[in-house]
């Protein structure tokens, strides 16, 4: 029952962070920004994030579970990138700040990695469950680094 519970809780968490970080939507300036042809829809970009979100919490929930090593430094690493992500979403649709998102997004995939890296010798499935993050963060670089280019880029844009 008590790992039931700890899973209910990371579950929990990753609810907690997309829902704050869902505040953040793309009103009327993201519907008239350009965007790249192979822009996702939000109902793949919705569905892709419910996928994520599920493998992060069962992630972190695996060190959580485990707890051996450098599981706490593990875990707060984790904390830090469900955080960044929140902050992505902050600066790129709240402030419409596209060239500062990029900033941060490049954080958020360090630390991801970071995260991989740090739960590989812990818990190697927890580790592995992380990489379909990294890999969607990278696409989600790119393509905010068109939609950037596309809308202005420069300093200008972030300054």
């Amino acid at each position: 029952m008590h790992r039931l519970v700890s899973l209910a809780v990371f579950l929990l968490l990753v609810v907690i962070a997309a829902v704050v970080g869902g505040q953040f939507v793309g009103g009327e300036w993201y519907q008239a920004m350009l965007k790249p042809s192979w822009s996702p829809s939000a109902m793949v970009m919705a569905s892709a994030w419910a996928v994520l979100y599920v493998l992060m919490a069962v992630s972190g929930w695996m060190i959580w579970d485990t707890m051996r090593g450098l599981a706490r430094v593990a875990l707060g690493l984790w904390g830090l990138q469900l955080l960044l992500g929140i902050c992505w979403s902050w600066m790129f649709f709240g402030l419409e700040r596209i060239g500062w998102s990029l900033g941060v997004i490049s954080l958020w995939i360090l630390v991801v990695v970071i995260v991989i890296k740090t739960f590989r010798p812990i818990k190697q499935e927890a580790s592995t469950l992380m990489l379909p993050l990294a890999a969607w963060l990278i696409f989600l670089w790119v393509l905010n680094f068109f939609q950037w280019n596309m809308n202005g880029g420069g300093l200008g844009s972030i300054f």
